[in-house]
């Protein structure tokens, strides 16, 4: 094994922390790759070239300019193999009680780095499935290599899953149960692949204590169009203001309307009109609880919290500047798919201003 430059750096600026001396760090040829001292690094230093051909700890009490400062050098090693050097500078005196401290803290953190490389490098691997597993948008099976890394990886492609898209600066906090995936695809963005539907309610419970957006796919084993349900799913609810309604398949309904794009000008420009105004703005009001309450004429009262009369007032009005009769199928779906799609537009005006 050979010393890593960055590991040994950041095993300086660790250990410089709490030592308040110049620290360096020597490869298998005594040449400095990691020092307190920039200036130093890539200059060979004597002193290491002694200590690793004695194979110990060496008191340094003289200078040699850029090659050694007086210090203490020790051989690092790993496995019983010196692989580099690790130097204090100062009065040998002085800092050679800090010396075996150095030497060992130095050893156990390149140990553990060592033992961490297997994790870290299943997790890049992962990460990197996963990010082309969420891409796949038609038959699994066009895609033999992803097939092989996922038999690697132990992970069944043919079993559907849910997709959940978290939205926050606070994703990091979302404790992922251990048979799940995540993949962060944005600062604040966390995908997660679930095939469980019991681990969801844990999800729903962690984000409502934080206050995240989630949205949550149907079950699906194409992992694109499941990321965009539950995508979409936080889009309708950002649109619309809705309580809360984190399935895609609460929505799923909406989403199609909006995607059938079932659009009249006049009625959009009634709508566009109206919302100028805060009568206007009364009566679009007045309309979207109407529809969001089923139609249920006392409901919308108590959720306008106005007296019956006025909310039917204000719905004759709405029929009478529409020419649409509110109490018509055929007629408040006309309404209800053109509000839907003024709420859309006016919602995507406001991500441009």
């Amino acid at each position: 094994m050979k010393l890593d430059p960055k590991l040994a750096q950041s095993i300086v600026d660790k250990m410089m922390k709490t030592i308040p001396y110049n620290i360096n760090i020597m490869n298998e040829k005594g040449y400095i790759i990691a020092s307190g001292d920039k200036s130093r690094i890539n200059t060979l230093h004597v002193g290491a070239i002694d200590s690793i051909d004695s194979d110990q700890i060496l008191p340094m009490v003289q200078s040699y300019g850029i090659h050694g400062q007086p210090g203490v050098n020790m051989p690092v090693k790993f496995q019983q193999q010196t692989i580099g050097v690790v130097g204090i500078t100062g009065d040998p005196k002085i800092v050679a009680p800090l010396a075996s401290l150095l030497k060992v803290a130095t050893e156990l953190l390149i140990s553990q780095n060592y033992n961490n490389q297997p994790r870290t490098q299943y997790k890049s691997r992962l990460n990197r499935f996963l990010y082309q597993w969420l891409e796949v948008a038609d038959d699994i099976a066009k895609y033999p290599e992803l097939i092989s890394e996922a038999v690697d990886l132990n992970i069944d492609l043919q079993e559907p899953r849910y997709v959940l898209v978290a939205i926050s600066d606070h994703n990091s906090k979302i404790q992922i149960a251990e048979n799940d995936y995540a993949v962060s695809t944005a600062p604040n963005k966390l995908i997660i692949i679930t095939q469980h539907h019991k681990q969801i309610d844990q999800y729903l419970n962690q984000c409502c204590e934080l206050n995240i957006k989630l949205g949550i796919s149907q079950k699906n084993n194409q992992l694109a169009s499941a990321q965009k349900q539950a995508q979409r799913t936080i889009y309708i609810n950002d649109i619309f203001d809705l309580d809360k309604t984190p399935y895609y398949q609460d929505v799923m309904f909406v989403d199609q309307l909006l995607a059938d794009n079932l659009v009249d000008k006049s009625i959009q420009d009634t709508f566009e009109s109206l919302s100028k105004s805060s009568t206007g703005q009364e009566l679009i009001d007045t309309l979207a609880y109407y529809l969001k309450c089923d139609g249920n004429i006392s409901l919308t009262s108590d959720q306008l919290h106005i007296h019956r009369n006025t909310t039917n007032y204000r719905l004759n009005k709405i029929s009478e500047i529409f020419k649409l009769n509110v109490h018509k199928l055929n007629d408040i779906f006309e309404l209800y798919a053109n509000y839907l799609n003024f709420k859309k537009n006016q919602y995507e005006a406001t991500l441009h201003d």
